[in-house]
């Protein structure tokens, strides 16, 4: 028994007519008897009989009827359903970010292209930048945004593109002895107390010492997913102060941001693509809208 099957016997049914059946078919009438004779060899029964010139469904024909079209029903839902699912996928845009940017660039680029997509849908999540880069080589998303160009060899297949550059602030607490000044310069800096800025990883731990070009004395280490906010919140709370990356979610009310005078590298943001991996039409829309939009 096949589909097929199931489809020839219903227009049969509601036609009564082999002739009329066989043209709205667009098949031959003789293959739609051979294949009504094997459906009713297979179910033992007959299906049809003889009324004048027409035929007519017998009693098992009208029980069988009632449950080929139910089969034929959830088959189109079926159909439909897997239709959507193919939609939908095509219309998600799998990304992954670290969590500090996920905390500010990805809400502010995924909210500003879905004022101009409404339609697209995102599947977004947080990890660590060597995961992103992981998931990118496996197909697991089809963008991935990181900090750190530090990729394996083995991951030469990852493109990775800057799309934004930040520059490093000092914070402090509002009642902080520095926090009425505009600019201060890293050696008055030489007595405090610093909360250490780092993502996920202990060698990803911004150099203070490099950067300060002396030993500062770092009294809290604060790492896991939400480490800027685990930062900005010390420092507001008077546990120290700390050198960040300049962004648009530290929070004025309760921290002074305060530039630095000397030069210090910015922070590059990244958007990761597989070379390898074919992604949707509309991921490459946005991976071209993240590109118009960079501020490199």
């Amino acid at each position: 028994m096949n589909l097929q099957q199931l489809e020839y016997f219903k227009v049969i049914a509601e036609t009564e007519n082999f002739t009329k059946a066989s043209k709205e078919l667009s098949v031959t009438q003789p293959a739609l008897s051979k294949a009504i004779s094997k459906l009713e060899e297979e179910l033992k029964v007959s299906l049809f009989e003889k009324k004048g010139r027409n035929i007519k469904l017998t009693e098992y024909g009208e029980v069988f009827l009632t449950y080929s079209n139910k089969a034929l029903i959830e088959i189109e839902n079926g159909i439909k359903t897997i239709g959507n699912m193919l939609t939908e996928k095509n219309e998600t845009i799998f990304i992954s970010s670290t969590p500090r940017i996920g905390g500010y660039f990805m809400h502010l680029i995924i909210s500003d292209f879905l004022n101009e997509y409404p339609n697209v849908k995102f599947q977004f999540n947080q990890q660590s930048a060597q995961e992103v880069i992981n998931d990118l080589s496996m197909g697991n998303i089809d963008i991935g945004f990181y900090d750190s160009k530090d990729i394996d060899e083995n991951k030469s297949e990852i493109e990775s593109i800057p799309v934004k550059k930040q520059d490093y602030v000092l914070i402090v607490p509002k009642k902080h002895k520095f926090a009425s000044r505009n600019e201060i310069s890293l050696k008055e800096l030489k007595n405090e107390s610093f909360i250490a800025f780092c993502e996920n990883s202990k060698e990803k731990l911004m150099s203070y010492t490099e950067i300060l070009g002396y030993a500062p004395k770092i009294s809290i280490q604060p790492d896991g997913a939400n480490i800027g906010s685990a930062v900005e919140g010390l420092v507001s709370m008077g546990a120290g102060i700390s050198i960040v990356p300049n962004t648009p979610m530290i929070n004025g009310n309760t921290l002074s941001i305060i530039k630095i005078k000397e030069e210090i590298k910015e922070r590059t943001i990244y958007m990761g693509i597989s070379k390898k991996s074919k992604i949707s039409k509309v991921a490459t829309k946005f991976k071209e809208y993240v590109i118009s939009s960079a501020n490199i």
